[in-house]
């Protein structure tokens, strides 16, 4: 058997996360039982991490074994025909026998996009409404209290089994081309709902529901009731996962 290292993308609309469930489509699902499909017999990936019903990724990173005889940078397209349009492999390649999509993971980048408006705007139909003015300005000064190491336990939504919640967030970048709001964050791991938890705080504080010190207070107090809603799936990417430079 091979290793192999394969980038994916999907939209995560229409499934609920991409673990396999029982009585629900998700995105390992569906993977797993194309490249069945295309190798003729049973194969079982492995992602970097999951993604919650709704979310979507533009570089999610799976490994997997198999003894095809395809060429690993033609598997994508041999994949093709048995996906479906909302889910690809962008790209795929020989791995290490020890490479693992999980455990050598570094860091990711998740994006969330939002649309500042009162209108709904059909073309933004991946993107969160959010109908409210914001002061970006207050947002990017809060945000700054996010970097570095803590731990990030008002950041978490309950029913999580994750005992530490020490996390490190690497880089957290804001940007505006005027409607468009995208939120950038990079860091070593992330607790359940904790990039949507980040947002919905911004945004509360962007709009001047909460002041720009709330940000410092969850983290000292380790109180979730200081911050904002959660924000909704809908505006969730993961972007990238780094691992070593060899991989």
């Amino acid at each position: 058997m091979n290793r192999f290292m394969a980038t994916i993308e999907y939209d995560g609309r229409r499934y609920a996360g991409y673990q396999i469930q029982n009585n629900a489509l998700t995105i390992q699902e569906v993977l797993e039982r194309a490249l069945s499909r295309l190798f003729n017999h049973e194969i079982k990936i492995v992602a970097s991490g999951r993604t919650d019903t709704g979310v979507s990724a533009r570089g999610q990173i799976i490994h997997f074994d198999s003894d095809t005889t395809i060429p690993a940078d033609r598997i994508p397209y041999a994949l093709e025909q048995f996906l479906p349009n909302d889910i690809s492999m962008t790209s795929c390649k020989a791995a290490p026998a020890d490479f693992h999509a999980r455990y050598g993971a570094k860091s990711k980048t998740y994006s969330y996009h939002v649309y500042v408006s009162k209108i709904k705007k059909p073309l933004y139909d991946r993107h969160y409404q959010y109908p409210f003015s914001i002061n970006i300005s207050d947002m990017k000064t809060a945000a700054k209290a996010l970097e570095g190491t803590h731990d990030f336990r008002a950041f978490m939504s309950s029913g999580s089994s994750v005992i530490g919640t020490i996390r490190t967030i690497e880089n957290l970048t804001i940007h505006s081309n005027g409607e468009v709001l995208c939120i950038e964050v990079t860091g070593s791991g992330f607790l359940y709902n904790m990039v949507r938890i980040i947002v919905g705080t911004l945004l509360d504080i962007g709009r001047g529901h909460l002041p720009i010190h709330t940000i410092s207070d969850m983290i000292k107090h380790c109180d979730r009731s200081l911050g904002g809603l959660t924000a909704p799936a809908i505006g969730l990417c993961l972007e990238r996962v780094v691992y070593s430079k060899s991989e």
